[in-house]
Protein backbone atom coordinates (compact mmCIF):
# COMPACT_ATOMS: atom_id res chain seq x y z
CA UNK A 1 0.00 0.00 0.00
CA UNK A 2 1.14 3.42 -0.84
CA UNK A 3 1.20 6.27 1.65
CA UNK A 4 -1.55 8.16 -0.18
CA UNK A 5 -3.95 5.29 0.17
CA UNK A 6 -3.74 5.15 3.96
CA UNK A 7 -5.21 8.66 4.35
CA UNK A 8 -8.92 8.76 4.15
CA UNK A 9 -11.17 11.81 4.58
CA UNK A 10 -13.91 11.64 7.09
CA UNK A 11 -17.33 12.14 5.68
CA UNK A 12 -19.29 12.92 8.80
CA UNK A 13 -21.61 15.87 9.50
CA UNK A 14 -18.97 17.85 11.47
CA UNK A 15 -16.46 17.60 8.63
CA UNK A 16 -19.07 18.55 6.04
CA UNK A 17 -20.17 21.58 8.15
CA UNK A 18 -16.54 22.76 8.46
CA UNK A 19 -16.00 22.31 4.71
CA UNK A 20 -19.17 24.31 4.00
CA UNK A 21 -18.05 27.07 6.43
CA UNK A 22 -14.63 27.17 4.76
CA UNK A 23 -16.19 27.43 1.27
CA UNK A 24 -18.54 30.22 2.43
CA UNK A 25 -15.65 32.06 4.10
CA UNK A 26 -13.49 31.78 0.95
CA UNK A 27 -16.41 32.96 -1.18
CA UNK A 28 -17.05 35.95 1.11
CA UNK A 29 -13.34 36.88 1.04
CA UNK A 30 -13.35 36.73 -2.75
CA UNK A 31 -16.54 38.85 -2.90
CA UNK A 32 -15.01 41.41 -0.51
CA UNK A 33 -11.85 41.62 -2.64
CA UNK A 34 -13.93 42.12 -5.80
CA UNK A 35 -16.06 44.79 -4.08
CA UNK A 36 -12.95 46.51 -2.74
CA UNK A 37 -11.39 46.58 -6.23
CA UNK A 38 -14.60 47.92 -7.74
CA UNK A 39 -14.86 50.58 -5.03
CA UNK A 40 -11.25 51.68 -5.60
CA UNK A 41 -11.77 51.81 -9.40
CA UNK A 42 -15.03 53.75 -9.02
CA UNK A 43 -13.45 56.18 -6.55
CA UNK A 44 -10.44 56.70 -8.80
CA UNK A 45 -12.69 57.27 -11.82
CA UNK A 46 -14.77 59.76 -9.82
CA UNK A 47 -11.72 61.75 -8.76
CA UNK A 48 -10.32 61.73 -12.30
CA UNK A 49 -13.61 63.07 -13.64
CA UNK A 50 -13.76 65.71 -10.89
CA UNK A 51 -10.14 66.71 -11.61
CA UNK A 52 -10.82 66.96 -15.35
CA UNK A 53 -13.93 69.10 -14.97
CA UNK A 54 -12.30 71.15 -12.21
CA UNK A 55 -9.41 71.91 -14.56
CA UNK A 56 -11.87 72.87 -17.29
CA UNK A 57 -13.74 75.22 -14.94
CA UNK A 58 -10.56 76.88 -13.67
CA UNK A 59 -9.16 77.21 -17.19
CA UNK A 60 -12.42 78.73 -18.45
CA UNK A 61 -12.50 81.11 -15.49
CA UNK A 62 -8.95 82.29 -16.26
CA UNK A 63 -9.73 82.76 -19.95
CA UNK A 64 -12.89 84.69 -19.10
CA UNK A 65 -11.00 86.90 -16.68
CA UNK A 66 -8.35 87.57 -19.33
CA UNK A 67 -11.03 88.46 -21.89
CA UNK A 68 -12.75 90.85 -19.47
CA UNK A 69 -9.40 92.51 -18.81
CA UNK A 70 -8.81 92.92 -22.55
CA UNK A 71 -12.32 94.31 -22.99
CA UNK A 72 -11.73 96.88 -20.21
CA UNK A 73 -8.40 97.91 -21.75
CA UNK A 74 -10.00 98.24 -25.17
CA UNK A 75 -12.89 100.27 -23.73
CA UNK A 76 -10.44 102.68 -22.07
CA UNK A 77 -8.53 103.09 -25.34
CA UNK A 78 -11.78 103.62 -27.22
CA UNK A 79 -12.92 106.28 -24.76
CA UNK A 80 -9.54 108.01 -25.02
CA UNK A 81 -9.71 108.02 -28.81
CA UNK A 82 -13.31 109.30 -28.70
CA UNK A 83 -12.25 112.15 -26.41
CA UNK A 84 -9.34 112.98 -28.72
CA UNK A 85 -11.66 112.94 -31.71
CA UNK A 86 -14.13 115.26 -29.96
CA UNK A 87 -11.28 117.64 -29.05
CA UNK A 88 -10.00 117.63 -32.62
CA UNK A 89 -13.49 118.27 -34.01
CA UNK A 90 -13.81 121.22 -31.63
CA UNK A 91 -10.45 122.57 -32.79
CA UNK A 92 -11.52 122.21 -36.43
CA UNK A 93 -14.70 124.19 -35.67
CA UNK A 94 -12.65 126.86 -33.93
CA UNK A 95 -10.12 127.03 -36.76
CA UNK A 96 -12.97 127.67 -39.21
CA UNK A 97 -13.84 130.79 -37.20
CA UNK A 98 -11.99 133.91 -38.37
CA UNK A 99 -12.04 135.51 -34.92
CA UNK A 100 -10.30 132.50 -33.37
CA UNK A 101 -7.73 132.36 -36.17
CA UNK A 102 -6.92 136.04 -35.68
CA UNK A 103 -6.53 135.50 -31.95
CA UNK A 104 -4.15 132.54 -32.46
CA UNK A 105 -2.08 134.36 -35.07
CA UNK A 106 -1.81 137.47 -32.89
CA UNK A 107 -0.80 135.46 -29.76
CA UNK A 108 1.56 133.04 -31.36
CA UNK A 109 3.21 135.08 -34.08
CA UNK A 110 2.80 138.60 -32.61
CA UNK A 111 0.87 139.70 -35.66
CA UNK A 112 -0.68 143.13 -35.33
CA UNK A 113 -3.24 145.23 -37.07
CA UNK A 114 -2.25 148.48 -38.79
CA UNK A 115 -1.35 151.09 -36.22
CA UNK A 116 -1.24 148.58 -33.35
CA UNK A 117 1.85 148.16 -31.13
CA UNK A 118 2.69 144.88 -29.38
CA UNK A 119 4.58 144.88 -26.10
CA UNK A 120 6.23 141.69 -24.88
CA UNK A 121 6.20 141.55 -21.08
CA UNK A 122 8.56 139.26 -19.15
CA UNK A 123 7.05 136.05 -17.70
CA UNK A 124 3.79 136.75 -19.49
CA UNK A 125 3.83 133.29 -21.11
CA UNK A 126 4.07 131.58 -17.69
CA UNK A 127 0.93 133.28 -16.36
CA UNK A 128 -1.24 132.27 -19.31
CA UNK A 129 -1.16 128.57 -18.60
Amino acid sequence: MAAGQKIRTLNNSFYRANEEKQRKSDYQKRVRRVHKKRFIIATLAFFLIVAFFGYQIVNTKLLTSNLYQQINTSQKKLNSVKNQRADLKEKVKQLNSEDYLEKIIREKYYYSKDGETIYSLPNSSLGQK
